[in-house]
Order: structure tokens, then C-alpha cells, then sequence
């Protein structure tokens, strides 16, 4: 039998105690703060940080001190009672309160409290006869479920029900905290002796209106002596929930959270040296390995301890991997692809759809890069990145910490597809929407929304057709780059586009009138209808309209032909061979459209994508004068590998619409 890998995995619960990343100092700092008996109550302390930075870990952590003996042993310190509270655990608001209550009366009941003062709670319910719910609730050493006694209550009855539990409750938490089961109404409640302490824990994880009744129920226990409640969460999330709906300004906001929370205790940047500790203490023999790279993988996972550990997780399973399938990729370009993920899954998911797009940009990097003397970085100079052809890569390399990730991985192109074929498998937690949103924002910056990205053809003789007759391009002319994506044609329809009739002509403004058409066919269908896919679904006219509103026009199909194969008269826009890894064809068996970027192994000499592919185009070309058919040109993802040379015509009629056709647009340098 073979031998395996063996796969070490972290686990990501939260340790009681913990002694990594400083918590255990952090935590016996807060420890102390409530446990001090000179401290006054009510108190409510906000614990604050990012998603992954260790809340949870700390709070844990502080609870696991206060139930230690040894501050029970201390004449500074008060006895504290825990209660762990998890409120996105409730769907209905208006359970909040009662299900807060109840938590605190399952660990009265868990300490054997409830027991020892089952006398004074039936004389309770001798008392409220009038309120059946609340001798029910009463009732809840039994096991009574009080949000569902409470949600039955109508509005009036839930007041007229609070009002009575009120002083109730205030003598049993008095009473709780104060280590007697018994009580008398002369006694007034002794922080000093003891504390409940509430751990409010993934606050954030509440849906905003869920976030602000919690902070109002907290309030509602701000005036009784022995309640501390320690929030943990991230605490622009929490404002930023307060000014939802218009409920507080700006100041507002901030001024709610100064009432009610008296101390906050920021998570600080967890130090370099921290990490170091950890995987030391965890697994050292891993130390040597990790070590040289820790910088890179600390400042990628934002020093964030959970990402951290998953990074760790999802490089030893993948090492594991490709250790039993023998694929020969070393541990470094393991190790350094793993960053990738983490720092641009926007990359990853893109190299996922087409491998080539990775192994593109290792060739470019390693041809053009350079080094920078006085820092010994890698980077591209912006002349040599405007250069490249291809388009959509360029985000990519002007992002300097990628280029130098990238130039570690070094493997042949087979073991690169190998590696990312894997890499579906051990799927990042991390998602690819705030890069996405990053390099989007960076191309808006760049590039007119109106204008695009498009590419001059400059005139002169080349290649047309079947037959290769030489045809002169008597004007040099721009032409786009990709399709008209969704995204584009969505600014289109926001100003006005169907609505403005300069931008039809006579039989498409006519055409929109009697239709009543308002969007593209497939507008709101999530299959057609993703931001960098090609519109689809749309008539010639609205492509003829869009051009318009953009200041170009619909290229004849001798410019796009020559835009789609040079001046060589080549069968597709790579070569004399089809290959259908460089485009989306029927024979890649995608089924639907692609995103316009994916094929960059696949662009014309001139540098267009989807040339091949994808979505025929609509061009200005009459197919027959007769019937008053267009000419369409590219080939589809509907449409086999013959379809989709570069001579191939084909035709619809000007009111059609369909899946499979799009369109891009071209412009004469004169315009």
C-alpha cells in the first residue's frame, strides 16, 4: 500500500484560555476590570475588531478567568456570573429581550439557583395570577421556552408584563449575584459581592435591525446594579446599523454608543513575532518552511488570526495533495500560489476558467519585469504594462506585490494547470468581491465608461474573406476591445438610452414605440445578465441606438474583420487552427456566455477578445439588400468551431433578438 501525506489541520475554535497572539494579557486585563469590586455597575464594555481578528478568542478567554477560583480567592475581586448570548441566533426582534432573559435564567438554572429559590418564585406566581405568561415563565425551571411564551403576547400585554416581572426580576438577579437565594425588599443590591456578566458575542452578525433592538434591550439594563454586558464586534458595522434607515445621524450615532458602552477595547495589529510564536508552538516542525515567508503571508491575511489559520489549513491540505498525486510542484510555488488566493481570488477565479491566463502573466512577468535597485522589489514600468496586449491583464500588473508573488512560482505550464485543477478543490474561504471592486474601480478611474477600451487598426491592404481577396481599409479606426458588456449598457439604460429618441434612427425608434421595449430581452435573467458578460437579447437597433450614445457606431464587417484576423488572412484570430481553450464555442461546452476577459490567450493581432466566440456581433453591413438582413460576425458559444472563423457571415433581421449575439462598437480616427 502506498505511503500518503499525512495533512495537519488547525482547529479554529476558540480556546477558553488562549496564550497565543498576546490574548491571554489582553484577556486578564479585562478580567481584572470586571472582577474589580471597586468598579461600578452597570457597565458595558465594547470589545472591537474586523471579522477573524480574534473577538471571539478574547471573550472566551475573559470568561474562562472570571470563572476561575482564583478570583473568588482575591479580596479585590467580586464574584462574576457568566452568560454567553448569541443574538443573530433569533430571527423576530421582539424576541430579543425575552430571549435574553431566558439565557440568564438556563444558567441560574445550570448553577442550581432557580431550585434554591423555588419557594419565593411560586409565591411570585401566587401574586401574578392575572398574567398566566409570566407564571409560565416562572415556571422556566421546567424548561419553558420564554421567546415562545412572549411572542404570543399582544403588544399591551407584553408591557403590562414587563411592568409586573420588573421588580421580580430585579430581586432575583440581586439576588443571583449577591450569592443568596433568599431576599427581602429592604436589602438594596451589592455590586460589590458580586456580577452577571453577559457576553454578547457576533453582534455584527445581526441583521441591522436586529443590531439596533439589541443595543436598546442593553439599555434597558442600565440601571440595575450587578449587570456588565461585554460586547464583541466590529464597531463600524454596529454605527453604521444605527444610521440605517434614517433611525441616527452621523453624531447620533456615535453618541449612542458613548452611553452605552463605557469602555472599549480596541483588538490591536497582532505583531510579526506573534505568528511566529504560534506556528511554533502548534506545529514546529513547520517553522524552517513558513519562516522566510512569513511577512508575506502575515501582511496577505491582513494579520488577522483566523485568516491566518486557514491559510495554514489550506496550504498543508493542498501540500498533502500534491504530494500523493505526485504532480512535482515544490512546496515554494505551493506555498506562493496559496498567497495568490488569499491576496487576488479575483485572479484565482479567472485562472480557474482558463489556466492560460495565469501562465500568460508568469511569461510576461518573467520577460519584462525588472528589479529595483535600491528596494531589490519586482515591478513592471507603466510604459511596458501599456504595451501589453493583452487588456484585461493589465490590473494585474500593475499590482507590484502580485508581480512578485507571481515570480516564485516557477513550473512548466502543465504543472501550473495541475496546480490550479487542485486548487478547486481546497476552495478559499476568502471572497473575490472586494478585489473585484478594487480592480473595477481602478479600470473606471482609467477608461470612460461612454468610451471604453478600444484599439486603433490603422488602414491599408489586408486578407478578406473565403477567397483572401486583398480589400483596402482607406481610414485607420478604432475599434472595442471586448463586447458590450452588461455592466457597460446598464449606464446606457440609466441615462435615458430608451427613452431619448436622438439616439435611433427612423425604424428603430419606431420599432422601440410599437414594442415598448425598455431593456434587453434577457435583462433580468441571472443566466444572461452577470456585469463583465456580453449584453445579449439585444436588436440592431439598440446597438445601433448605444453606439450613438457613445459617439461611435456599429463597425462595417470588413473593419471588424480585419480587426479579428490582421492582415494575414489567418482562420481565427490565433492562427490557421482551431483550438478551443482560446475561446467560448460550442465544443468548450460552457453552454452560455463568458465573461469577456476570460480568452486572453485568444485575442486577435490587434489585441480584440471574443473575435471567436462567445457572441456574434452585429455589424453595419447589410447582408442582402432584399430582405434587409444584417450582417453578423464571430461565432457564438451556440455555434461550432467553422462557425467561428474569422471570414465566416451569417445574418439576423434587425428587430431579433437572441442569446447568442451582442455586439461592440467601432469609431473612425476623424470623428
Amino acid at each position: 500500500m502506498p505511503d500518503y501525506e499525512p495533512v495537519y489541520i488547525i482547529s479554529d475554535s476558540p480556546a477558553k484560555k488562549s496564550v497565543v497572539f498576546g490574548f491571554d494579557a489582553y484577556a486578564k486585563t479585562v478580567a481584572d476590570l470586571i472582577a474589580n469590586k471597586n468598579n461600578k455597575t452597570p457597565l458595558v464594555i465594547g470589545i472591537y475588531g474586523p471579522w477573524g481578528s480574534g473577538k471571539t478568542t478574547l471573550m472566551e478567554t475573559v470568561k474562562g478567568f472570571l470563572e476561575d477560583n482564583d478570583y473568588t480567592d482575591k479580596k479585590t475581586y467580586r464574584k462574576c456570573r457568566t452568560v454567553w448570548f448569541q443574538a443573530w441566533k433569533y430571527d423576530k426582534e421582539d424576541e430579543i429581550l425575552a430571549a435574553l432573559i431566558e439565557e440568564i435564567f438556563k444558567t441560574m438554572k445550570r448553577d442550581g439557583f432557580l431550585e434554591a429559590c423555588k419557594a419565593e418564585i411560586e409565591a411570585l406566581i401566587e401574586k401574578t395570577k392575572p398574567f398566566k405568561a409570566l407564571g409560565n415563565l416562572a415556571k422556566s425551571i421546567t424548561g419553558i421556552d420564554l421567546p415562545e411564551v412572549f411572542s404570543e403576547l399582544e403588544y399591551k400585554s407584553k408591557l403590562g408584563f414587563y411592568i409586573t416581572f420588573q421588580e421580580f426580576f430585579d430581586r432575583l438577579l440581586w439576588a443571583y449575584t449577591n450569592l443568596r437565594p433568599k431576599w427581602t425588599s429592604s436589602e438594596e443590591p451589592d455590586d460589590s459581592k458580586g456580577a452577571l456578566v453577559v457576553f454578547i458575542d457576533d453582534l455584527d452578525r445581526c441583521p441591522r435591525s436586529r443590531i439596533l433592538k439589541v443595543l436598546e434591550t442593553i439599555k434597558l439594563f442600565m440601571d440595575k446594579k450587578g449587570c456588565i454586558f461585554v460586547i464583541g464586534a466590529a464597531n463600524e458595522i454596529i454605527e453604521n446599523a444605527l444610521k440605517d434607515k434614517d433611525a441616527y445621524s452621523d453624531e447620533d450615532a456615535k453618541r449612542f454608543m458613548d452611553k452605552i458602552v463605557q469602555v472599549t477595547f480596541n483588538l490591536p495589529r497582532i505583531p510579526l513575532e506573534e505568528f511566529e510564536y504560534y506556528i511554533k508552538d502548534i506545529d514546529p516542525a513547520s517553522v524552517e518552511k513558513i519562516k522566510p515567508h512569513l511577512w508575506n503571508i502575515v501582511t496577505t491575511t491582513q494579520n488577522n488570526p483566523r485568516r491566518f489559520k486557514r491559510f495554514l489549513n489550506d496550504l498543508s491540505l493542498m501540500e498533502g495533495l500534491h504530494k500523493n498525486k505526485q504532480t512535482g510542484v515544490d512546496a515554494t510555488s505551493l506555498l506562493f500560489w496559496k498567497i495568490i488566493e488569499f491576496e487576488s481570488p479575483k485572479l484565482v477565479e479567472e485562472a480557474k476558467e482558463n489556466s492560460e491566463i495565469f501562465n500568460i502573466l508568469i511569461e510576461i512577468i518573467g520577460d519584462i519585469s525588472v528589479k529595483d535597485p535600491n528596494t531589490g522589489s519586482w515591478e513592471i514600468p507603466a510604459d511596458k504594462i501599456q504595451a501589453i496586449t493583452q487588456k484585461s491583464l493589465q490590473p494585474y500588473l500593475e499590482d507590484r506585490r502580485l508581480v512578485e508573488f507571481i515570480r516564485n512560482i516557477k513550473i512548466p505550464a502543465e504543472q501550473v494547470r495541475q496546480l490550479i485543477s487542485l486548487s478547486s478543490i481546497v476552495k478559499s474561504t476568502e471572497t473575490a468581491l472586494e478585489e473585484d471592486k478594487r480592480i473595477r474601480q481602478k479600470l473606471e478611474r482609467r477608461i470612460d465608461y461612454k468610451l471604453g477600451e478600444m484599439v486603433e487598426i490603422p488602414a491599408g491592404d489586408f486578407l478578406y474573406g473565403d477567397e483572401k481577396e486583398t480589400v483596402n481599409i482607406a481610414e485607420a479606426f478604432e475599434i472595442d476591445i471586448y463586447p458590450v458588456t452588461n455592466s457597460q449598457f446598464e449606464h446606457f439604460i440609466k441615462e435615458g438610452g430608451y427613452e431619448k429618441e436622438e439616439y435611433w434612427d427612423k425604424e428603430g425608434w419606431a420599432w422601440r414605440q410599437e414594442e415598448k421595449i425598455t431593456q434587453p430581452m434577457y435583462w433580468n435573467d441571472e443566466k444572461w445578465n452577470q456585469s463583465e458578460h456580453p449584453v445579449v437579447g439585444v436588436t440592431y437597433y439598440e446597438a445601433k441606438a448605444y453606439a450613438r450614445w457613445a459617439g461611435k457606431v456599429l463597425p462595417t464587417e470588413q473593419q471588424w474583420e480585419h480587426a479579428a484576423r490582421g492582415a494575414d488572412g489567418r482562420e481565427y484570430p490565433w492562427g490557421d487552427k482551431f483550438d478551443e481553450t482560446r475561446c467560448n464555442s460550442d465544443e468548450s461546452g460552457i453552454g452560455r456566455t463568458s465573461k469577456v476577459t476570460r480568452y486572453p490567450n485568444g485575442i486577435s493581432p490587434a489585441g480584440c477578445y471574443d473575435m471567436a466566440g462567445n457572441v456574434s456581433g452585429w455589424t453595419n453591413s447589410i447582408y442582402d439588400e432584399s430582405e434587409g438582413r444584417v450582417v453578423l460576425r464571430g461565432g457564438s458559444w451556440n455555434n461550432q468551431s467553422d462557425r467561428c472563423r474569422c471570414a465566416f457571415r451569417s445574418w439576423d433581421g434587425p428587430g431579433d433578438r437572441s442569446s447568442d449575439v451582442g455586439f461592440r462598437c467601432a469609431r473612425t480616427l476623424t470623428l
